[in-house]
């Protein structure tokens, strides 16, 4: 396998709609928000309202009739009559093992083991970690997910427009080629395991006897020509790598196919396939808001929304897979649209309160389908017999709820919640966030920014916690923010953590 190329899955930001129906999930748009966890549908304050609460665009520049502040007003949005920024975002989220399986496969060297078989105890271990590797590469929720957010946007008083992209893709192996799986072998496949390891030290035997149920032992044994010394070694090595029980079976059956497609077939053949799956779309805002009084105000956005629906796959085993990566983006359905979300925000002594709903007109994103051909490490070309379908993506309403404490013009503490569990492009996973943040706003100067969230809709990753800062050069004002798991997974030969999210923005505000 080629790391490089599902890496660069991972890192194109416009991709694909395969297997799903309804692909938006939620963003966490600018640093201030991510800094707080995302929690700021009560207590945003700057252009950010338009995705958060469109409802404060009515607060903006409202003071009392002799130009002082309201005393409802904890945060002042009485004293912001313009602003402007433009910012952008991006985030990963490698799912379940899917960062070990392929650090385990990119390490190996097919064309060797294609070409030459099994020469040596390192060949041994390549063999068992490629088919560990191959089998568990599929299982549903192993994935790489990435989602990237940017715009730019002009407020004035209780008016905005703005300019906002939101994109989210997703890799993954959707299809193991177990048909070509053959290896170069001078003999057969259990006498080139049993000589593989001549020479070391290892007791291997009563390894598979060990380790496999009866039923696996005898399988694995008739799979290598009844040979159960070459069991016992691939038995010591699964257990090295971790294979599990129900790993187990599949593994017994992959080193079979091995055997009997040696020397008919080969790893250059081979058709495993990565899905590229995602969604991105950029609109145009509209944004009014209107301040019933000075304790309750609502707002909404008309958005012009042009969406792309992509589609592709990867033959993991293929140089030609550089090519598909190239043409990506042609591969592709385009619409032009309209989304309508609204919002309501109420502050009452030192509490706000706010409630948003995004694309409640469900705004709909035609599919298309395509055959594709791939050509071969072999150079054979290969067409898959059903041709890329990729449906319509039409989006659900979104809705959170928040409400905020202010018990200070510089303090403020937020807790959010998704009242609805927002899909994302990776099929059946879906994301539904409780979210708690805070932000001190320390002489007007410095923002420090915290907070944590988790998706309660999934249990794959745990809490997630957020930082950020911003920087007020009196006009002109600079934020940063990070969002990171302290879950830890193997990527790219190194322990990373599971989830990673960062922003940045520049902006004119006052």
């Amino acid at each position: 396998m080629r790391k490089s190329y599902i890496m660069g899955l991972a890192a194109i930001a416009v991709v694909t709609s395969m297997s799903t129906a309804h692909a938006m999930d939620t963003f966490m748009v600018g640093p201030r928000a991510m800094g707080m966890a995302g929690a700021n549908v009560a207590s945003v304050d700057n252009n950010s309202a338009q995705y958060y609460n469109p409802a404060a665009f009515g607060f903006f520049g409202r003071n009392n009739e002799d130009g002082s502040k309201s005393a409802a007003d904890r945060n002042n949005l009485g004293r912001k009559d313009f602003g402007w920024d433009v910012y952008a975002g991006a985030g990963i989220d490698i799912k379940k093992d899917m960062g070990k399986y392929l650090d385990t496969v990119a390490v190996i060297n097919i064309n060797n083991l294609s070409t030459t078989g099994i020469n040596s105890e390192s060949d041994l271990q390549d063999i068992v970690n490629l088919v560990t590797s191959l089998n568990g590469l599929d299982d549903p929720g192993n994935a790489l997910m990435v989602d990237v957010n940017a715009g730019t946007s002009l407020r004035f008083k209780n008016f905005g427009i703005g300019l906002r992209g939101y994109s989210q893709v997703v890799g993954y192996v959707s299809e193991v080629d177990q048909d070509n799986l053959g290896l170069n072998l001078s003999g057969d496949l259990a006498t080139e395991i049993n000589n593989s390891v001549l020479g070391t030290d290892i007791d291997y035997s009563g390894s598979a006897a060990s380790f496999f149920r009866e039923d696996q032992y005898d399988a694995l044994v008739a799979a290598l020509n009844d040979d159960a010394a070459a069991a016992d070694i691939i038995a010591y090595y699964a257990a090295q790598q971790g294979v599990t029980q129900q790993q187990a079976d599949e593994l017994i059956t992959t080193f079979g196919n091995i055997n009997t497609q040696s020397g008919t077939t080969n790893l250059n053949q081979n058709t495993t396939t990565v899905v590229l799956n995602g969604f991105g779309v950029a609109e145009v805002p509209l944004t009014y808001g209107y301040a019933l009084n000075d304790n309750i105000a609502i707002g909404a956005n008309l958005k012009l929304m042009k969406g792309r629906v992509y589609g592709s796959e990867v033959l993991v085993f293929s140089d030609g897979s550089k090519d598909v990566l190239e043409k990506t983006d042609e591969n592709f359905q385009e619409t032009t649209t309209f989304g309508v979300d609204l919002g309501v925000m109420a502050r009452y002594g030192m509490f706000n309160f706010g409630l948003t709903g995004r694309n409640l007109n469900s705004p709909k994103f035609d599919g298309f389908s395509k055959s594709i051909s791939y050509t071969l490490e072999d150079g054979t070309l290969y067409t898959p017999v059903n041709p890329l379908v990729v449906p319509d993506v039409k989006l659900k309403p979104q809705a959170t709820a928040g409400i905020a404490f202010i018990p200070f013009e510089t303090l403020t503490i937020e807790v959010d919640y998704d009242l609805t569990k927002n899909e994302t492009v990776l099929t059946d996973y879906k994301t539904q966030n409780l979210s708690a943040g805070l932000e001190w706003d320390l002489f007007r100067f410095l923002a420090l920014r915290g907070g944590a969230y988790k998706n309660l809709a999934e249990s794959d990753t745990g809490v997630v916690y957020t930082a950020g800062l911003g920087l007020n050069l009196w006009a002109v004002r600079l934020d940063l923010a990070a969002a990171m798991s302290p879950d830890k997974v193997q990527f790219d030969g190194e322990e990373v953590p599971k989830l990673a999210k960062a922003s940045v923005q520049v902006s004119v505000d006052f």
